[in-house]
């Protein structure tokens, strides 16, 4: 029984989402409608199914927030129980946050350790090419030169 309340719930609430789109898109469309419309008759009809598109647009989405009513607005405190709870998610939260903060630290240092020794290597790498290049040089000019 709660599956199916659950299934029709999930179905109203998909068709009212349908028909916000489909509204929303319809009042969107509209000004362009009405700027291409080519005679009096088919500017009042444009005109017409555009503001039944806002007012269908706003008769869904005052359905929607009856149906779906928002949570509690984060600034408002109903109780104390309410109240602390809030102070100690809001300190799990800074812990955590600390503990991002300290694994970032870490990745930032890795980075850094990572690219100095790419840097040590690339380093190494031009300096023996330098110093073949040299020595190739100086055999050549010292045999043919």
């Amino acid at each position: 029984m709660s599956n199916l309340l659950m299934h029709n719930q999930k179905l109203v609430l998909g068709l009212i989402e349908a028909g916000l789109t489909l509204s929303g898109v319809t009042a969107a469309i509209t000004p362009l409608a009405l700027w291409a419309s080519w005679s009096e008759f088919v500017f009042y009809s444009v005109l017409s199914v555009g503001c039944g598109a806002f007012l269908v647009f706003i008769g869904l989405a005052r359905l929607r927030g009856l149906l779906v009513p928002e949570p509690v607005a984060a600034g408002k405190v109903t109780d104390i129980e309410s109240l602390r709870q809030r102070r100690a998610d809001w300190e799990q939260l800074q812990e955590e946050d600390r503990g991002v903060r300290q694994r970032q630290r870490s990745i930032k240092g890795d980075a850094r350790r990572e690219f100095g020794y790419m840097m040590r290597i690339t380093s190494m790498l031009i300096l023996v090419a330098a110093l073949l290049f040299l020595a190739v040089w100086a055999m050549m000019e010292f045999r043919y030169g």
